[in-house]
């Protein structure tokens, strides 16, 4: 049996190449909560930004 895929809200703060402070924020879904951290994290610095805060997650209501 395997887990139910869930939709996250996630911000997080995130600064670009010229250190400039950006707030990130959108839907990710996943299958827990440390993966769907994991994963925007990996988004993040994919966009060319390194994250300098916490990722907060909040479990969207369906």
């Amino acid at each position: 049996m395997s887990a139910a895929l869930s939709t996250w809200k996630f911000t997080v703060q995130a600064a670009d190449d010229k250190g400039r402070l950006g707030k990130h924020s959108g839907l990710v879904d996943s299958y827990s909560e440390a993966a769907a951290r994991q994963g925007v994290i990996e988004a993040v610095q994919a966009a060319g930004c390194k994250p300098c805060g916490p990722v907060k997650l909040t479990l969207k209501r369906k």
